[in-house]
This record gives C-alpha cells, structure tokens and sequence, in this order.
C-alpha cells in the first residue's frame, strides 16, 4: 500500500487551489481565541468525547422556537460539530457546510470527498473525515489555514476517525482496524476482523474498543493494538459502543442490548428491546437512552440492565438520544423532535420538523442544533430567550 502526503496553500482569496483539491468554497477560519470561551462544551468528536456518551451538561429548556435556519442538502453524518464561533455540517454527500452560530449564516462550502458516512474529528483545527469511496479515503484539513493536510489511499472507511495526539484510529469495510500517524498518514498498526467495521470506536485510558459487522466486539490496547479481549454478541453491530470507567454498552440488530465488563469481557447482562437496534447509545449519570427501529425510546439503568422507561413515537429512532440534567432531546422519523422528561420519559414538549431528522441533536451553547434531512440546519431556543434577543436588537 502507498500512500502520499498533499499540502496546498490556499488563501482565502484564491479559489483555484480549492478547486484542485476539490473542496471549493471553504475558507480559512479564525478558531483558537474563540474556542477558549468554550472549552470543554464544544462538539468536535462523534459523542462529543472519546468515550462516545453524547450528552450535554446543560438544559435547553422548552418551549422551543426557531433563531435560525440554513439550507443543508443531503444527510449530516451522525451530528454537526461544533467549534468556537462555528458550526459544522458534514454531510453524507461529502459536503461540509461552515456556519456562523451566531446567525446561521453561511461562511463556506465545499466537497471534502466523495462520501463521509460516519462524524469526522476536528484535533488541533484540523478536520479528519473517512470516505467511504473513492481512493484517497483518509483526509485532514485545517479549518484556520484552508489546507489539506492529508488524502491518504485505505480501504474505505465506515468509522468515525478517533484521533489521540499523533495518531487516527478507524475501522474500514474489508475488515481491518487502523491505527495511523497523523503527520505521515503511515500505518502504525493493524488489527484483522473477519467482517467490515461499521461501529466507530470508542477510547478510554490505553483501551480501544469496537465491533464488527458480524456481532464481534474488541479490547485492544491502543499503543500497539495488542488484544485484550474479544466477544460475541447476537446479529450485526451498526451501534458504535458507548463507555464509563467500567463497562461497555451497545446494541445490535437482534434488539439486544448488552454491557460488557471493560477490563474482562465479560457480559454483565442484556436487554431485549423487541425492536432493532442501529441506533448508538447515550449516557449521562446513571442512565442509559437509545432507540430502535420499534419506533422506541428506552431509558435503561446503566447498573442493571433494568428498564427505567420507554416512549412511543410514530417512526424509527435510529439516531442518537442527547440527555441532559433535566431532558431527553430525540428524533424520529415521524418527522418530530421530541422533548422528554429525562427521568420518566414523559413528553414535555415536540416541535414538527419538515422532513424526518436523520442525524441526533447536539446542544452547543445557548441553542440545540438539528437537521432535517435533506433540507434545513436549525437552530432552537427557548422561546423566552428568543424575545429577550428580539428586544435587545432593537
């Protein structure tokens, strides 16, 4: 296998370098005094951390109403990132749109590749995405300087990057489990599965953890990809695993549920939840959210395996819960987000989207981010809040 390292200067101004590298539109971004201001709450990873748990430590408390909209054609993979003064949409179609959070005004589009299926990473200002076609599958570009860092030939790559000081981490569709120098774009190691990797994966400590297409899940040390443990669950992992000191947690499409010791691999106990599960969990406290393709939401105590709730919804759930201290935020295909009560999953509050959200929630500073698929990035607020900016614009 080959591979090269590409760097191209493009200035904000200059258009011709972008379109040879075909990411025409994106422009250099002021990133590092804006990130201090949010340090810690920003979204630049899938689950917003290595351990993938997807929550938000602060309320965006209903009833809800619009700030912004802005146009954002096919899918956002998994969810919009977040960084300093912007938003983030990569889409399934390889687009990444640039958006002022403030206003939801657009700053830049532009192609990053053919097909980004999974979130990429934002470390240190720069963007890394898997495509998941074409040739040059692994990709980095900095956001401050409008350069593409690397473009790198892999299997294609289904996984969302885990990027750790100098080295990515991914799973690819043939099977192999990757782990690259950031600077060179070299393998550092690799790890074979019988069955393409479709489950990003999640870190914690020296402890890599993900699963294969064929219900097959590892612990591998993350220095030298030595293995820890394997184990096998019932039907195909879609759901990237989710982790606490202790434990892993994910779902598979049988509909079970399953927490698995971190340190032994051993199962500690499962769930049936009567409906497919693609949908990856969440995890905040001593709970546990996810969705499946009975048109559910399940709240699980995260200790026992015991079912807390469970909500009804008129189509699949196969994104993302994103809990917070008081509420679950929620998308279905029936076209709404849904505001639960955390803590008994009664409905607080649905705002009626235009066409079915594809991709979870995120909660970044004063606004919950969502996308309708194929159609609009919104951005919500409570509704008081909206008025106090109206009256002080005045």
């Amino acid at each position: 296998m080959q591979h090269y390292s590409r760097k191209l200067k493009i200035s904000f101004a200059t258009g011709l370098a972008l379109l040879i590298l075909g990411c025409s539109g994106l422009v250099s971004l002021e990133l590092r005094e804006s990130r201090k201001a949010t340090e810690g709450k920003e979204w630049t990873t899938l689950g917003k951390n290595l351990q993938r748990q997807h929550f938000s430590s602060e309320n965006i408390s209903p009833p809800l109403d619009i700030v912004w909209k802005k146009n954002v054609k096919s899918v956002i993979a998994d969810h919009p990132l977040a960084v300093g003064d912007y938003i983030f949409a990569p889409t399934k179609s390889g687009l990444l749109y640039m958006i002022d959070y403030e206003t939801g005004t657009g700053i830049g589009s532009g192609k990053l590749g053919p097909s980004i299926a999974n979130a990429p990473s934002i470390h240190n200002n720069v963007m890394y995405a898997g495509m998941s076609l074409g040739d040059k599958t692994l990709v980095g570009f900095d956001l401050e300087r409008a350069n593409q860092e690397m473009a790198e030939p892999y299997p294609h790559i289904y996984t969302s990057p885990l990027v750790l000081d100098d080295v990515i981490y991914f799973g690819t569709h043939n099977g192999v489990f990757f782990c690259v120098d950031k600077r060179s774009g070299d393998p550092v190691w690799r790890y074979e599965t019988p069955a393409p990797i479709f489950s990003s994966p999640a870190m914690i400590e020296n402890t890599l953890v993900f699963a294969d297409h064929k219900g097959g899940v590892y612990a591998l040390q993350a220095e030298n990809g030595i293995v820890l443990w394997e184990q096998q669950l019932g039907g195909s992992l879609f759901s990237h695993p989710v982790l606490d000191d202790s434990t892993v947690y994910l779902g598979s499409t049988n509909g079970v549920f399953t927490a698995i010791d971190l340190t032994s691999g051993e199962q500690l106990w499962s769930y049936d939840s009567n409906g497919a599960i693609y949908s990856s969990p969440a995890l905040y406290q001593n709970m546990l959210f996810f969705g499946n393709n009975g048109n559910q939401v399940i709240a699980l105590h995260k200790e026992t395996g015991e079912e807390i709730w469970r909500f009804e919804t008129r189509g699949i759930v196969n994104t993302v819960p994103l809990p917070s201290p008081d509420y679950l935020y929620v998308t279905s295909w029936d076209r709404y987000l849904y505001v639960l009560n955390r803590f008994s999953g009664k409905l607080i509050f649905k705002f009626r989207l235009k066409r079915p959200a594809k991709s979870s929630p995120i909660i970044y500073r004063d606004y919950l981010i969502i996308h309708s698929a194929n159609d609009q990035l919104l951005a919500l607020a409570n509704e008081k809040l909206i008025t106090e900016m109206k009256e002080n614009k005045r």
